[in-house]
């Protein structure tokens, strides 16, 4: 099986993906036009070191994607561009939405709802300033208040990370970097694209470069996607349902406000954002730079549990300010995002939210020794106590939660043997006040520089994941009903402020080459170990006199399951480039088991059939492999200079086949029910453009042009075939 799925990542990356070494020297225009295998090895990278380092020295798997290469490929979006990189499983799940992990570790673990299993093990940044949502974990990526226009660059770091960025970069950190004014005088980039399914794709920057000392650009960009069906499938009875008048739930109860939680059932997506970017220099070794902006958006994706249907409705206003500063070896830093989300439009699914992330950093060098020190701070309070009836516990989680932590870092490196060795090491405690606890995490990378063309490198490294205001401050009542003569039953769901966090340990090791003048190779081999996952769990049952009525209150309690993790694999990148002609193929081989899982959520003591030997503890001592992710994915990326005007570019997509086990396998527990086979799936891409004066471009695209319409995740929508047409122009 290993090898028939090898083989078919090998046929997809020959047709058409990567990224590789990418970017060149930007100080240019057109800069990533007509690049060299040395060029793109010269690219400098941020992100897998905290100082900008050729990608080829990094001590870490890493790549980088550019703004060419994007605009090549013809990505609608961040989201999209985001399969451009080796390790990246992206399937989408309606119109322009996806479901975005690093390496895996999704559907963990299985028969749990879909914001448990989302992807909150991976740090997404922004310029250096964290995007991660403290409701349950992970990113609203639809949220994100920039677009494929503000960037100039999206680092991609595999591996946990929390040594150099904090807690949350668990599987790794995707840090999108922003453009900035390069040259005096105006700047301006407009990016206009139409397409199937009523697609349209607007994005505009102007800007203006005074001096060498400031420089400000000013953004917008809007999106508005509609389905690729208008059908929703049901849950409880297991089909597609087109218009439907009526859903049943978990519990066979009927609902009947589906205008109301389905307003717009043919919407993907509708956003809208600005953003302002200043960067001011006012001496050589003083930077400051200030983004600000406000964004609002409304998709139809898997965003919550509602127990009815996998898509929901998920709506957010949200502004920021972010004001980094480095002054010599000082480096500060103080973020501030605000906003309200709807998760679905259920009654009381609202909140309002408010996150600061404040650090500062001292880098002291001396010959080939250096040491940085750090401090940072994050707090994040949701609060739905003004949206929902408290009395009756009938919102998201009932509390204004807050989730802080504080965390002291320390980084290290020094240099040996005429630079050929690279010692890095880094070491973070995280203090959280839920749990009140102290996590370390730590990172220790050796390179080893044989020559200017080969390389090998280590690393041994632990992260942890903060915990979310879901799992530590929810207060749900899911159920109130008579059980007898003044008896009555409730179940309610209840936050653990003491749980484990989710931690996770890797062992790599890599190597990059230049095996001749025009091709390159990367390789990295890991092995990852994660554990402390949770899952909401039925406990003993306890009872209570309320007057004269008996209440038997069964609780469901945010509980760490024994279950471990662990993922074992390799990844291969090749770069081939000539004056015309560059092709990145790139594939991810894995295998991911589970240790001590049992399907069953409840412990030996809940008042359940069958609680003494069918419980969270009833799978110790076993192993299974996980068939919720991927064992196989990769792709290629092609382009062709056909003329000075024509360019064009053919890249692809492929993942092997998943079975996603859902929450609603274990609640209607049918063997039928819950369970999705979502078939191995490979996406051709193609792109022409042409360029008739310099910096304009006119372009059309297909996507999926084999019209493999196959579902990406579990039972939303069709992706079939679609066009786009557009111009694109740098001034």
């Amino acid at each position: 099986m290993l090898v028939k799925n090898l083989f078919a990542v090998v046929i997809a990356s020959a047709l058409g993906l990567t990224t590789g070494y990418c970017q060149a020297d930007t100080t240019r225009p057109h800069a990533y036009e007509d690049l060299s295998l040395q060029d793109l090895l010269n690219v400098k990278i941020l992100s897998a070191s905290k100082e900008s380092e050729l990608l080829f020295d990094a001590p870490l798997s890493a790549s980088v994607i550019t703004k060419e290469e994007i605009r090549r490929a013809g990505s609608t979006s961040i989201m999209e561009a985001l399969r451009l990189a080796p390790g990246m499983i992206v399937r989408e799940e309606s119109n322009g939405n996806y479901d975005i992990h690093l390496r895996g570790m999704d559907n963990v673990p299985p028969n749990a709802s879909f914001d448990i299993t989302s992807n909150t093990t991976t740090l997404v940044m922004i310029n250096n300033r964290p995007v991660y949502s403290y409701l349950r974990g992970g990113t609203f990526w639809e949220t994100l208040p920039i677009d494929i226009n503000d960037v100039e660059k999206i680092e991609v770091v595999r591996g946990p990370a929390a040594a150099l960025y904090g807690p949350n970069a668990v599987n790794g950190v995707i840090n999108i970097i922003t453009r900035n004014v390069q040259k005096d005088g105006l700047y301006s980039v407009v990016n206009s694209q139409q397409g199937s399914n009523h697609s349209f794709i607007e994005n505009a920057s102007v800007g203006y470069r005074f001096n060498k000392k400031l420089n400000v650009i000013a953004s917008g960009n809007y999106q508005h996607r509609d389905r690729t069906q208008t059908s929703y499938f049901e849950f409880n009875r297991n089909i597609l349902i087109d218009r439907p008048a009526y859903f049943i739930n978990f519990k066979n109860d009927t609902v009947k406000n589906v205008n109301t939680r389905y307003p717009k059932p043919h919407l993907a997506m509708q956003k809208y954002a600005g953003n302002v970017f200043v960067e001011y220099n006012p001496a050589e070794k003083i930077k400051l730079n200030l983004a600000a902006g406000v964004q609002h958006s409304m998709v139809q994706k898997v965003s919550t549990e509602n127990e009815v249907t996998p898509l929901s409705h998920a709506l957010s206003n949200s502004r920021y300010v972010d004001v980094a500063a480095d002054i010599n070896q000082l480096s500060a830093r103080f973020s501030y995002n605000e906003g309200t989300q709807i998760t679905d439009y259920d009654p009381g699914n609202k909140f309002d939210f408010q996150v600061m992330d404040a650090s500062i950093e001292y880098n002291y060098t001396k010959g080939n020794f250096s040491i940085k020190p750090g401090l940072s701070y994050r707090s994040a309070i949701y609060d739905d106590t003004k949206y929902s009836d408290i009395s009756r516990r009938a919102g998201i989680f009932n509390t204004r939660g807050t989730i802080t932590s504080e965390s002291a870092s320390l980084r290290a490196e020094y240099k040996l043997f005429r630079n050929k060795m690279r010692l890095v090491a880094g070491f973070s405690t995280n203090t959280f006040n839920y749990p009140n606890d102290t996590y370390l995490a730590y990172q220790f990378a050796a390179t080893y520089k044989v020559n200017k063309k080969h390389l090998f490198r280590g690393v041994i490294s632990r992260a942890p994941r903060s915990s979310n205001v879901f799992d530590t401050h929810v207060d749900e009542a899911l159920a109130f009903f008579p059980s007898g003569y003044k008896k009555f039953t409730e179940i309610a769901l209840a936050g653990n402020k003491n749980i484990k966090l989710l931690t996770a340990d890797m062992f790599e090791i890599g190597y990059r080459g230049n095996l001749s003048s025009s091709v390159s190779v990367e390789v990295e081999i890991f092995d990852i170990h994660a554990k402390n996952f949770s899952i909401p769990v039925t406990s003993r049952p306890v009872v209570e006199l309320k007057g004269t009525d008996t209440v038997f209150h069964t609780p469901v309690i945010i509980t760490n399951l024994p279950l471990k993790l662990q993922q074992q694999g390799i990844t291969v990148s090749i770069t081939y480039s000539s004056k015309k002609l560059q092709v990145k193929p790139f594939v991810t081989l894995q295998h991911t088991k589970m240790k001590n899982y049992a399907p069953f959520p409840n412990t030996p003591d809940a008042n359940m059939p069958g609680a003494a030997e069918k419980n969270i503890y009833s799978g110790i001592g076993t192993e299974a492999v996980l068939k919720g992710t991927p064992a196989s994915y990769g792709g290629a990326y092609v382009n062709y200079m056909l003329t000075s005007k024509v360019n064009i570019n053919v890249n692809s997509y492929y993942y092997s086949s998943q079975t996603y086990s859902h929450l609603s396998r274990v609640l209607l527990n049918d063997g039928i029910r819950g369970i999705d086979h979502i078939q191995s799936k490979f996406i051709l891409n193609a792109r022409v453009a042409y360029e008739p004066v310099k910096g304009l471009h006119f372009f059309c695209s297909g996507k999926n042009i084999l019209n493999n319409t196959s579902r990406e995740f579990f039972r939303t929508d069709e992706v079939p075939f679609m066009m786009f047409g557009g111009i694109n122009y740098e001034f």
